[in-house]
């Protein structure tokens, strides 16, 4: 997720990359069978870097980055939590790279029109700057968010911190962990909620949140694209403390014990997002297979649909991260942001539904 933008050292190749991809590159929808998704899934808009229907460069200072994980933060507000991101910044050219690179950013959007695009209305840092949320220390690359929920006016965020990238689709990490903001996702602080990458821990590097009943449900994978999907749920006040949460065992569930988990969805399975939709009635899962996999469940443990291809490999090339725009689970059409490999930025993506 970090070092494919890096590849490109000039800034022509990258806008013109970035056009390429919003030009002819999306597909009218053909049916499905599964029930759930009505066609495939469709570019609205770009929301980072050169071009984009947000002024990223000049008023957060983005270049290029990734993700875009989106959650309600219980103040009529979408916080968006970005992987590595890149800006153009003059002393980066003292160590031989055109760009500046900072592990994270967060930003804001109150747009609930959702038909042309999100607009990103702030951002967590100075004017003109998004600042960096989380700094990896020297013993990893960078720290990725990869989930996030809004408990009791405080915000929650899930981060891997990765100490290696291996081929496309792989990397390690040396731990998850859960990150605290009290104000409004502006600035962070780790909590002791960590999992180190190895024994039963390795099955929740990665986590999608589900808010439901009280509970936080934890959908957790092994780092990179490669893995089942397992469940862990928490009430939601105790979020933070790895000692009340239970998983899910062969339709049981078993407190404390992450050796118990059994996978709830197949492999391979890259980042995901869950959530419950209402205009269908389903809980739903988007995550990284071949492009885009869709999952639907009457339970949040499932049984889980074997799913259907809703955005194809190849259309748009090189995509990755669906994250659900928790703002689009009422109606026909649901919502989604999808980063691009190739240009680095974040797309706003849509879905036609059926019930």
């Amino acid at each position: 997720m970090v070092l494919r933008f890096a590849k490109l050292r000039t800034s022509a190749t990258i806008a013109a990359v970035s056009v390429a991809m919003v030009c002819g590159l999306t597909h009218a929808p053909s049916a499905s069978a599964d029930p759930g998704p009505a066609g495939r899934g469709t570019i609205v808009a770009r929301l980072t870097g050169p071009g984009a229907m947000n002024d990223t460069i000049g008023q957060d200072d983005v270049f290029g980055t990734d993700l875009g994980v989106l959650w309600d933060n219980g103040h009529g507000e979408i916080l968006a939590a970005f992987g590595d991101t890149q800006s153009i910044n003059g002393w980066s050219l003292l160590y031989g790279d055109l760009f500046y690179w900072r592990s994270n950013v967060l930003l804001r959007s109150r747009d609930h029109n959702l038909a042309n695009g999100m607009t990103f209305t702030g951002h967590s840092g100075p004017v003109g700057h998004a600042k960096r949320l989380l700094k990896p220390t020297s013993r990893e690359i960078t720290i990725i968010p990869t989930a996030g929920v809004a408990i009791n006016g405080r915000q929650y965020m899930s981060v891997m911190a990765v100490n290696h990238w291996g081929d496309p689709g792989t990397w390690k990490t040396r731990f998850s962990g859960l990150a605290v903001s009290d104000d409004n996702g502006r600035n962070w602080k780790a909590t002791n909620t960590f999992r180190p990458n190895w024994g039963s821990n390795r099955k929740f590097q990665m986590s999608a949140f589900l808010k439901e009943g009280g509970y936080v449900y934890i959908y957790g994978t092994p780092p990179g694209r490669a893995g089942a999907v397992y469940l862990a749920r928490v009430p939601q006040a105790q979020i933070a403390n790895l000692g009340a949460y239970e998983y899910f065992s062969w339709g049981k569930w078993v407190p404390r014990n992450t050796d118990a988990a059994t996978p709830v969805m197949s492999g391979p399975t890259g980042e995901l997002s869950v959530a419950y939709d209402r205009y269908l009635g389903k809980y739903i899962s988007l995550a990284t297979r071949d492009g885009v996999l869709m999952r639907t469940a009457d339970h949040p443990e499932g049984p889980w649909t074997s799913g259907v291809n809703v955005v194809p490999a190849n259309d748009p090339y090189s995509g990755y991260a669906p994250f659900i725009h928790p703002w689009s689970l009422d109606g026909p059409t649901l919502y989604f942001t999808y980063s691009i490999s190739l240009g680095y930025q974040v797309y706003l993506m849509r879905l036609p539904l059926r019930k």
